[in-house]
């Protein structure tokens, strides 16, 4: 057996009929190994490249959260009453800073920060430009030089404050200390910059967030306008990038380490291909015994060729002719049988088949869809006698409405703004039939809802085909949303169906203030009421009013309202709190709201009239701060609203009757109450600090020196 099988390989037939089907086979399976390892790379490579875009979102997303926090704090400086009072004060009119101003303004700063649900706020710092003081939550600090203007806001990057404003201090780490720092302008009441606010946000806690968002990623920058400014990692490899929707021009960026796109040596690559290493042996074992087999005839031949001849051996001959003969024609038919698969069939169509498979692949797993043509709109829902948990329900349903209505053809997202705002984003290839979805989708929500409490009014933008215009959408959405001004609520409002009216002044009585502040006092609600209606009349019901107008007439009223409140609540027991509306709302609405607090403070004036009846209260205001003077919540602010009087009142109190200001009284009965626990407890001064009502030890031993001459431990002693 041995030696026939070495004579099958001596033969050239032979070894050409083995070589055509082993080369047939050998070619199928590099080809089909080929394309499965390119096939792997490529999927590979699509999951990693896939993961870190999701990774480089994840972070863009964390840090735009931290941006958002920190813009909403500016905005609360700029809109802050205590901080325009005392700049009013110090600039308007060149006056020295009253105390109380100043540290209300400072509490102010402080209750910003500490409401802005961002952990990685270290501080907010405002700087008065040509001041030579910096004014944090809870702090001024005294800098060589004067604050200046910043060349450009919003201004984020990694620097000190110091640097920033162009000034010095060698006593306060906070000026010093590095931070990534965004500020933007002090612009009050909408004026020109008159300064600058600082967001000071903490770099460790900012790493830490970064990496819990990158992972094993190599490291990732932040950069603007080409220049990068807070680093992460090594700063090497295939980088990823992704746009801030807070700051134009801001850039995340985060690197795929290098060795991230390597093949890895798994089972599911070594198990394929080693099955097709398997089957190939297989196939070639095949091919041997087919080869032998078609061989035959070709080896009876030579054997025949070999023999002696005779007539017997003829006889032999003739035979083997015949039995070749027969051979021959069945190997010629399995060959023709055969053919046509080998030269276009199977082969072909293998190839063929693992190419497009590997196409439907890259076009259904690995390229992102994206829409040509999108709207934002503003969904604004109101309702009366709706609380916040209600509304965060109403908002659940209006989400579930927009996904039941997002298609193939119409795709909508939303983000929500806050519990009665909702941010909706309807993207499609068709710039035609969009705005008709905005109608749709309106009734939609409505149907939701199904709720007759509530109203849903609806700012729609332009259309809009690049993302980086998506910030200036929502300001579209928003400023098409308050034509409910003048429109109503439960209607859709596009911006570029917002009729622009040519400018002119608006009406309003130049002694409204006194007015306002002469029917207060004299208890006349029908005058006020008369007043009001007559601004209403002038300029909503008999004017056209383009719409900017309208919102500066509003304003004017408050601003009249609050001063003329103040003028007459300064001196008596009448604080009302009178605030800005500044969600989107209809004029009826703002105007109801302003005849209410009238009523208001007219009913609370009646209700505290008679001087007997302000010594009662002058009296149960001494007896509260007395109960609660080592309660660290107790404010002048807190006193004031616990009674409904005003912080002026409280301090006018305190001077007639103590002869002390406020804070002065305050302190003086912690620093007795902590005098009697020194002589009569064994407490620690730490636990007597807490318990009197100090924020540190530092701050009560200070107090304590300053009312009492001596140290707390001496005092024990």
């Amino acid at each position: 057996m041995q030696k026939k099988e070495k004579s099958y390989f001596h033969s050239k037939v032979f070894i050409r009929l083995f070589l055509s089907y082993a080369l047939i086979i050998i070619v199928f399976l590099t080809l089909y190994t080929g394309t499965f390892l390119f096939s792997y790379s490529s999927h590979h490579r699509s999951i990693v490249e896939r993961e870190m875009q999701q990774k480089t979102a994840a972070w863009a997303t964390a840090m735009d959260q931290q941006l958002l926090a920190a813009q909403s704090a500016c905005s609360a400086v700029n809109t802050s009453e205590s901080s325009r009072e005392v700049l009013y004060t110090a600039y308007a009119q060149g006056k020295t800073i009253d105390s109380m101003q100043l540290y209300k303004m400072l509490n102010e700063l402080k209750r910003i920060k500490g409401s802005s649900a961002n952990m990685h706020v270290y501080n907010l710092m405002l700087s008065l430009n040509g001041d030579d003081k910096l004014y944090t939550g809870g702090s001024v600090i005294s800098v060589e030089g004067t604050g200046k203007l910043l060349d450009q806001y919003p201004y984020i990057g990694v620097t000190t404050a110091s640097v920033l404003l162009g000034v010095k201090s060698n006593a306060s780490m906070m000026v010093n200390k590095p931070f990534l720092i965004y500020a933007d302008d002090y612009t009050p009441n909408g004026s020109t910059a008159k300064g600058s606010v600082l967001v000071l946000l903490e770099q460790s806690g900012l790493r830490s967030l970064t990496e819990d968002a990158l992972g094993d990623a190599a490291g990732a920058c932040l950069s603007r306008s080409g220049e990068q400014f807070f680093r992460f990692g090594e700063i090497q490899g295939q980088a990823f990038a992704a746009e801030s929707m807070v700051i134009p021009g801001l850039t995340y960026q985060v690197y795929a380490k290098d060795n991230a796109f390597a093949l890895p040596v798994n089972a599911s690559l070594l198990t394929p291909v080693l099955l097709m290493a398997l089957l190939g042996f297989a196939f070639l074992t095949v091919t041997y015994h087919l080869s032998k087999r078609y061989y035959k005839p070709i080896d009876n031949i030579g054997q025949m060729i070999e023999r002696n001849g005779s007539s017997d051996e003829m006889d032999e001959i003739l035979e083997g002719v015949r039995s070749l003969i027969g051979e021959r024609n069945g190997y010629r038919e399995r060959m023709i049988t055969i053919s046509p698969y080998a030269r276009r069939g199977m082969l072909h169509s293998l190839l063929s088949g693992d190419l497009k498979h590997l196409e439907v692949l890259t076009n259904e797993q690995f390229i992102g869809l994206r829409k040509a043509y999108y709207m934002l709109a503003v969904v604004n829902v109101a309702g009366s006698d709706v609380t916040m948990q209600q509304y965060l329900d109403a908002q659940e349903l209006i989400v579930h409405a927009c996904r039941e209505m997002s298609a193939d053809e119409y795709s909508i997202t939303c983000f929500a703004k806050n519990p009665q705002n909702l941010f909706v984003i309807v993207g499609s290839d068709d710039d035609v039939n969009m705005e008709e979805q905005f109608y749709k989708l309106h009734q939609r929500c409505i149907e939701a809802l199904d709720d007759k409490r509530y109203a849903v009014t609806i700012g729609v933008s332009r259309l809009e085909n690049d993302l980086e215009a998506l910030r200036d959408a929502c300001a579209d959405a928003e400023q098409a949303l308050e034509q409910m001004l003048t429109g109503g609520r439960s209607s859709v409002y596009f911006y570029e169906t917002a009729q622009i009216k040519e400018a002119r002044p608006y009406f309003f009585p130049k002694d409204a203030q006194r007015r306002i502040a002469k029917g207060l006092k004299e208890g006349n609600l029908s005058d006020l009421e008369a007043m009001l209606e007559e601004i209403y009349t002038r300029n909503v019901k008999e004017a056209e009013l383009p719409m900017a107008e309208i919102r500066m007439m509003v304003d004017e009223l408050h601003f009249t309202i609050r001063n003329a409140l103040r003028e007459v609540s300064d001196m008596s027991t009448t604080h009302i709190q009178i605030e800005r509306i500044r969600e989107a709302a209809t004029i009826e609405e703002i105007f109801t709201y302003y005849r209410t607090v009238f009523a208001a403070s007219l009913n609370q004036r009646e209700n505290l009239a008679g001087a007997g009846e302000e010594r009662k209260l002058g009296q149960e205001i001494c007896a509260y701060i007395l109960m609660h003077c080592c309660d660290p919540d107790l404010s002048l602010n807190s006193v004031a609203d616990h009674f409904g009087v005003s912080t002026k009142m409280v301090g006018l109190i305190c001077k007639d009757t103590f002869g002390k200001t406020y804070l002065q009284y305050v302190r003086d009965l912690q620093i007795q109450r902590a005098a009697s626990l020194l002589q009569t407890t064994d407490a620690t001064l730490e636990e007597i600090a807490q318990q009197c009502g100090f924020a540190n030890l530092l701050t009560f031993r200070r107090n304590f020196k300053a009312v009492m001459g001596m140290n707390p431990s001496d005092y024990r002693k």
